[in-house]
């Protein structure tokens, strides 16, 4: 398969297991796409991380600005990543509706013709997390939302016992509904692993997160 295809790039658990399983899917990958809006200030995904993470991927990184009117600003951002760098395909970690909404970025790549894979698309929310284990997948918590969750798990990594925790609690294990976000610190595609040498745990109102240093 020789299509030109981008990853979007939050570098997070999903679209980190969504590039690996598009690379094995025979995808060719030239981009890693992140759609921001001005001035981010990105608590679960932090920008310096999602730097380090792209010059161990050894890919162009494209942060695109997004605004009001939303779908406007996606459809023509999407636009330009078809007409002016020749992408053909985005891969996106979408694992499911978010609240019943519909697939987003499907939605918004319609008006250019832009296909869109979803590797991860409604599949079993356990063998997801147990196929980032069994790929050698480094990925921590970077943000946790209360109640579900308290300050420890800020920075923990996730393995099968990790897992087992998480089926304890009454929400949806990938935290689908916003319930935790990840940062992905290694993967098979990584030249290195990322090494955070000192963190602290913010809180805040409602969630606890990561602040790298």
């Amino acid at each position: 398969m020789n299509t030109t295809a981008a990853v979007l790039w939050t570098g997070g658990k999903d679209c980190a297991l969504a590039f690996h399983k598009a690379q094995y899917a025979g995808y060719n990958i030239t981009h890693l796409v992140t759609f921001a809006p001005e001035n981010p200030d990105f608590k679960a995904h932090n920008l310096t991380l999602i730097q380090q993470q792209v010059k161990a991927i050894g890919l162009p990184h494209l942060l695109l600005t997004v605004k009001p009117p939303m779908q406007e600003s996606y459809e023509s951002a999407i636009a330009t990543l078809k007409n002016q760098y020749k992408i053909e395909t985005l891969i996106t970690g979408d694992i499911d509706e978010v609240q019943n909404h519909d697939n987003w970025i499907e939605k918004c790549c319609q008006k250019s013709g832009m296909f869109v894979y979803n590797p991860l698309w409604k599949k079993d929310r356990n063998g997801l997390l147990t196929n980032l284990i069994e790929e050698n997948f480094k990925v921590i918590f970077s943000l946790v939302k209360k109640p579900f969750f308290n300050q420890n798990w800020v920075g923990k990594v996730i393995d099968s016992s990790i897992i087992e925790e998480l089926k304890k609690l009454n929400i949806d294990i990938c935290g689908e509904n916003g319930e935790y976000h990840t940062m992905a610190i290694n993967a098979p595609f990584f030249s290195e692993e990322i090494k955070i040498d000192s963190h602290t745990v913010t809180e805040h109102e409602h969630y606890f997160y990561l602040t790298n240093h």
